[in-house]
């Protein structure tokens, strides 16, 4: 089977009752198409050119991956069902492309290169897909803030579960959460919130904390600490978080 007729098998397996499109007119209208376009690709009656093709796999969430390039961090699921439940015969199973399950890893081992090694994964944590700030994000990677990380507080406390992408190290706009690098080998992983200032000839890294009375920024310097390296200095964006809210 190609590629297209994956596409075609993964669009008709979300179409039916209790399904994420009910029928092949709501799946039209959500995803800007014509329905006669779609009902004669759905049929095997034509294809659709390539602008049709990569409008309807970016409103359906799909990214496409190189052979030749990195896996990324979060993986597809596979639900499997018990016989019996209590949730009722006519309850919809929950779909599978619908989540992603994404390693939970200490923080340098986060922002580090490359995939994260099997034996560095502390657990998996399952993720819808279709959540706003997570929608076509697919390099991601789960943080736990540690027991003396207090640097964030409040807005995070140890035990807080943060989702970082791993394709997202642009400090700009000042203020994002971040997952950050201190330079050197030796230099250990921490989240902070990020602001740059731009010097003469280098950026100005500015690493703060919520918590700034105990933890004082940290300033570094992109060219200098880092070779000009943005990787080396940001892991990543902290685009959600899960919190204990009896701390709040």
């Amino acid at each position: 089977m190609g590629f297209t007729d994956d596409v075609r098998q993964a669009l008709i397996s979300r179409i039916g009752r209790g399904k994420r499109y009910p029928n092949n007119k709501r799946m039209a209208d959500e995803l800007g198409i014509d329905p006669s376009q779609l009902n004669r690709f759905l049929k095997q009656e034509r294809g659709l050119n390539a602008d049709s093709l990569g409008h309807i796999l970016d409103k359906v969430g799909v990214s496409i991956s190189f052979g030749d390039e990195p896996t990324d961090a979060a993986r597809e699921i596979c639900f499997h069902m018990p016989g019996k439940s209590q949730s009722g015969d006519n309850s919809p199973d929950p779909l599978p492309d619908d989540y992603l399950a994404v390693p939970l890893a200490a923080s340098p081992v986060a922002a580090g290169p490359g995939l994260i090694p099997e034996d560095k994964v502390e657990g998996w944590v399952l993720v819808w897909r279709h959540q706003e700030s997570i929608r076509f994000r697919t390099n991601l990677v789960a943080v736990e803030i540690g027991a003396n990380e207090l640097s964030m507080i409040p807005t995070l406390h140890p035990g807080d579960i943060v989702l970082v992408d791993r394709n997202d190290r642009d400090p700009s706009p000042a203020g994002k959460i971040m997952l950050v690098c201190e330079p050197g080998e030796d230099g250990g992983a921490m989240v902070k919130r990020v602001n740059t200032k731009r010097l003469d000839e280098d950026l100005e890294l500015i690493f703060y904390s919520d918590n700034s009375r105990d933890f004082p920024p940290t300033t570094y310097r992109l060219e200098r600490d880092y070779e000009g390296d943005i990787t080396r200095a940001i892991g990543g964006n902290v685009v959600w978080a899960w919190s204990d809210m009896t701390r709040k």
